[in-house]
């Protein structure tokens, strides 16, 4: 928190009187302290706190740096060098003074920093309670560790949480400085992503990971959440990746060492598994393995993968709907790209799909009495979408709701099509017939959102993509269906009735 003393009351006169008239770069503060430097330091370990950042207009400017508990200056300069000796937090105050208009005013700041003896890096994503990561903080802190807490914000699709999750990690990676383990508490392997992901974008040599140990925290299946992490494992190289169960984080920070926490594991009977050089590699068996993980570690977006290997799945899903249940949807590509949209979109994606829908539907309706020839008509609808898309992005961002990621608009675009074909089936069977169409299209495309967002479907299917060959059989076999769909038991039950009369 800043503070400005000010000796004179004219000053500030001269300052309230005079704003209206000064330049805006008059209008900046006369006087602000800033100090820049690690929150946190290991005991022994030399610190530089900076004050070079700070705003000093005047003459004759000073700096007097105070240590808490301490009354004379510790340094008079720019910078503050302090080595800690023991553990536990201090606070530092900077006092800023200059002469203003012949008047001395002085701002000051406050910076703390934590002194530990041991440090662990927790990073969590949104999923995980506030609460709950308090708890082991404190629990952490009677043992005399220090946890730093890198705790995402938002929720959402994993993908997004991944998104905002890797930029909290590349804006502190000074969290990782000096600490021995990092703990990664997802969803999946959503951190580990987000991690490597970080890692990569920095400079190089800004952080290092080799010589740490990373434990991976999970509820879901330790063999599948180890295989899915061999990819990360072999760019980040860390000494190890330990996957284990949530309450194995009490026994990690009860422990001085990587060795000790896994006796201790085995002592509390906690499952984990050892990611390390022996358990990863190609082999006959887990070629396709090998190669989602070579491209997750060598800049394929890990959502493109998602997207690819969710394909078939939802291919498989709408034509089960479609041969057994008996939806009337338009086609499998229709549905399959509306549900690959709503997934990179979220939920919003709905209501820009109906907005995009009523817009080529009213655009169709005012040209009805020009005549036009098809492909015109379809590209003045088309040319009206991009223009009702670009106000609906413009609103949004005027109320600070922003689709990210660069093909949001393609997604959008793809998503137009649909208006085409509700207009096609419009003018061959009628508006309700298309209205029925484009539902159950729309209703099918969500079920399938709803089965392939879930996490632990996701990294099963990173971790075992061979799994996606199963859909090839399966599809034979609906493609060898003769049965009657579910629909039709209803819709002949009066046939079925007077049959068995």
């Amino acid at each position: 928190m800043i503070s400005f003393r000010v000796t004179a009351i004219g000053v500030l006169s001269v300052l309230a009187f005079g704003a209206a008239a000064q330049a805006p770069d008059e209008l900046a503060p006369l006087l602000r302290s800033i100090i820049s430097g690690p929150s946190d330091v290991a005991v022994g370990r030399t610190i530089v706190l900076n004050a070079s950042a700070s705003v000093a207009r005047g003459d004759d400017v000073q700096y007097r740096w105070y240590r808490e508990g301490a009354p004379q200056p510790i340094s008079r300069t720019v910078e503050a060098v302090y080595t800690p000796e023991e553990p536990g937090t201090t606070v530092f105050r900077l006092v800023l003074s200059a002469t203003v208009e012949g008047e001395r005013i002085e701002a000051e700041t406050t910076h703390t920093v934590t002194v530990y003896t041991r440090k662990i890096t927790l990073i969590a994503d949104s999923s995980v309670p506030l609460a709950k990561i308090q708890v082991h903080q404190e629990m952490a802190a009677q043992q005399g560790v220090f946890v730093r807490v890198l705790r995402s914000t938002e929720g959402g699709l994993p993908l997004s949480e991944e998104s905002s999750l890797q930029t909290l990690i590349a804006e502190q990676l000074d969290a990782l400085d000096g600490a021995d383990t990092v703990v990664l508490w997802s969803e999946g392997i959503t951190g580990l992503r987000a991690l490597l992901g970080a890692v990569q974008s920095a400079p190089t040599g800004s952080v290092t990971i080799p010589d740490r140990t990373l434990v991976l925290l999970t509820d879901h299946s330790l063999n599948t959440i180890a295989r899915t992490a061999g990819g990360p494992f072999s760019v980040l190289e860390p000494d190890r990746i330990v996957v284990t169960r949530t309450e194995g984080l009490n026994q990690l920070v009860a422990t001085e060492d990587i060795t000790a926490f896994l006796s201790r594991l085995e002592s509390a009977d906690i499952d984990y598994v050892i990611v390390d050089e022996s358990t990863v590699g190609v082999r006959p068996w887990n070629l396709l393995t090998s190669l989602v993980n070579y491209m997750l570690t060598h800049g394929v977006p890990s959502r493109t993968i998602i997207f690819l290997l969710m394909l078939p799945i939802i291919a498989t899903i709408l034509a089960f709907l479609k041969q057994v249940i008996g939806m009337t949807t338009f086609g499998l590509y229709t549905p399959s790209i509306l549900a690959l949209s709503f997934l990179a979109l979220g939920w919003v994606g709905l209501p820009f799909l109906l907005i995009i829908l009523v817009t080529g539907y009213l655009t169709r309706s005012g040209m009805r009495r020009w005549r036009l020839l098809y492909i015109p008509k379809v590209a003045i609808i088309l040319t009206m979408v991009s223009f009702t898309l670009l106000f609906l992005l413009g609103g949004g961002a005027f109320f600070g709701l922003t689709l990210s990621g660069s093909d949001t608009i393609f997604i959008l675009l793809i998503m137009s099509t649909l208006s085409e074909t509700l207009l096609n089936v419009r003018a061959e069977q009628g508006l309700w017939s298309a209205i029925l169409g484009v539902s159950e299209t729309i209703v099918a495309a969500l079920l399938c959102v709803l089965i392939v967002r879930w996490g632990a479907l996701q990294s099963v299917v990173l971790a075992y993509p061979e799994l996606i060959l199963l859909t090839l059989p399966i599809n034979v076999f609906l493609g060898r269906w003769t049965g009657l769909r579910l629909v039709e038991y209803f819709r002949f039950q009066e046939i079925f009735r007077h049959i068995e009369e």
